[in-house]
């Protein structure tokens, strides 16, 4: 039993190394559909983008109310946002957190300016995977190399951005 035990480990491992992300995508609110796969893919590309060839991320994807309580609870910011980033491990070639972001704030924002709630949400996903990386948008010129990433990125998902969106509009976003 214990040489089963150590070849099924060993096969985990291997299965473990060969796919360099694991990504976990929970639902939370049921007022729009998310984009699970552009999700993927933009956790893929920021992750490796920025040099971890593995990692391991949860995204929540949740209401106005629930962020502003997780918001309030962590941040002491009282009022809903649009994403907020919880870092757990970052090595030379991993890196692994959570992020929740807000559905119905993404819809708001995406209303506004004049594209879809999925790119919006997109956006949140790869301006919370930045965070993950190290970055953060408290100075100025933090946030302009913020939105030059998230323009990088999202451009090659197919997705082209101006910087206008929500993740570029509030100051400090919530990196915990």
């Amino acid at each position: 039993m214990v040489v089963l035990n150590t070849l099924v480990r060993s096969q985990l491992k291997a299965r473990r190394m060969s796919s360099s992300y694991e990504i976990d995508i929970t639902n939370r609110q049921s007022e729009f559909p998310i984009p699970d796969q552009l999700f993927h893919q933009a956790v893929q590309a920021v992750f490796s983008g920025e040099g971890f060839p593995r990692g391991e991320v949860g995204i929540a994807v949740v209401d106005n109310a629930e962020i502003h309580e997780f918001n309030v609870r962590f941040l002491q910011h009282d009022y809903p946002t649009d994403v907020i980033t919880f870092p757990m491990d970052q090595a030379e070639d991993f890196l692994s957190g959570e992020i929740m972001l807000s559905a119905q704030y993404a819809a708001e924002e995406a209303k506004q300016h004049a594209w879809t709630i999925e790119k919006e949400m997109t956006l949140y996903v790869v301006h919370g995977c930045l965070h993950l990386a190290g970055y953060d948008d408290h100075e100025d010129h933090d946030r302009a190399e913020m939105r030059r990433l998230e323009q990088h990125y999202l451009r090659q998902l197919g997705i082209e951005y101006d910087g206008q969106a929500a993740a570029s509009g509030i100051p400090n976003q919530g990196a915990l």
